[in-house]
């Protein structure tokens, strides 16, 4: 695991994926490596009044963990946390879950996933991206390596959407380490974007 950067890449036409595939495979001579997912869920407190409490669970294809994010509280656990929200049905409702399909390629020292949702509706607003330099943990040696490879990776045409840590919401506030990266770095990444853009 490197570090990473999770981005929501704007394709209003639904095309995105087609163009993402040649410009890697074509333009900058990437190479296609295998299948790549994500689930995501949102479920809502039962008790909670007013606004109510929410809590997001993610899943990646090809891993047996699930990442919880509960009031910026994030927890790994295996995939058997999925029976166990199952049962706590008079505690947690679930409101949503999307599936993001899609492929990984690879550049040098970089993986490149991107999905789009299996089912695509009004709320629909783009394809995932999720980029890895694989070289390091660190994230300030990682930062501005992935920026400029973002930046040659997209089109001038495209827009995109990335959640940046800020003092509200920052790693170390959900008791991640700010040195060394992990997948639960991602994970959040995930969760804060589909809060941000409200995609769920």
């Amino acid at each position: 695991m490197g570090v990473t950067s999770v981005l929501l890449w704007k394709d209003s036409n639904g095309q995105g994926m087609m163009k993402f595939h040649e410009r890697i495979t074509t333009t900058l001579l990437g190479s296609a490596k295998d299948k790549w997912a994500i689930q995501v869920k949102l479920y809502r407190d039962i008790k909670s009044t007013g606004t109510g409490k929410f809590m997001y669970t993610t899943e990646f294809y090809n891993t047996n963990k699930i990442y919880c994010l509960i009031d910026d509280v994030i927890v790994e656990a295996e995939r058997e946390m999925e029976n166990i929200l199952e049962k706590l049905k008079n505690l947690w409702l679930l409101r949503q879950t999307i599936v993001y399909d899609g492929n990984t390629y690879i550049i040098g020292d970089f993986l490149i996933r991107v999905a789009y949702p299996k089912t695509t509706n009004s709320n629909y607003k783009g394809m995932l991206v999720e980029v890895e330099y694989t070289s390091t943990i660190n994230p300030h040696v990682a930062a501005p390596i992935l920026h400029e490879f973002i930046e040659m990776l997209k089109p001038p045409e495209i827009d995109i959407v990335k959640w940046e840590p800020d003092d509200e919401h920052s790693f170390s506030k959900i008791g991640l380490s700010e040195d060394a990266f992990t997948r639960a770095h991602t994970d959040y990444q995930y969760m804060m974007l589909f809060k941000m853009e409200n995609l769920l």
